[in-house]
């Protein structure tokens, strides 16, 4: 699969989209070709991990450490508070290039609809949205998705990451 996909995401929905877009060139009706950055992702384990554009370690190697903020949270879900579940592993992570206004580079979500949340925020990313725009985002009360519009703690504060409560 290597050789086909080139080290681009093996993922079904990128594959369809590509072939429409080289059925598209090939009837001569577009010369837009398929845009592998920021396709988001999800694995579908029993807590969903969704992910979109760059990791933490990407990101500093591409624009440097110093260039880089990291937002992160451990987050408890209404739908963990209601059946008393174990909420240290819901967490998540946006990584943004440091100036303002901090252009998001990837968002990494631990938890409960991983899968919608990312789809929703890849949109976002992929518009080139930056961290303040984020922040200035209302979020739907009480989602998961609504904790990544909160993210404040920078892991260079060294601050504690853990959501506490509204």
């Amino acid at each position: 699969a290597w050789a086909v996909a080139g080290g681009r995401p093996e993922l079904t929905p990128t594959a369809i989209m590509a072939g429409k877009l080289l059925a598209q060139r090939l009837c001569g009706r577009s010369s837009d070709v398929m845009d592998y950055d920021n396709v988001p992702t999800t694995v579908f384990t029993p807590l969903e991990y969704g992910c979109v554009g760059l990791s933490e370690e990407e990101a500093v190697a591409r624009h440097g450490e110093e260039h880089v903020e990291v937002y992160h949270a451990y987050y408890k879900p209404l739908e963990f508070t209601v059946a008393e579940r174990d909420a240290s592993q819901c967490y998540i992570k946006m990584v943004c290039l440091r100036k303002p206004p901090q252009l998001v580079l990837g968002l990494h979500f631990l938890g409960p609809n991983a899968g919608e949340v990312t789809q929703g925020f890849a949109l976002g990313i992929k518009c080139g949205a930056s961290y303040a725009q984020v922040m200035r985002t209302v979020g739907i009360h009480p989602t998961c998705a609504e904790e990544v519009a909160k993210l404040r703690i920078s892991k260079r504060s060294g601050l504690d990451p853990t959501v506490t409560g509204c």
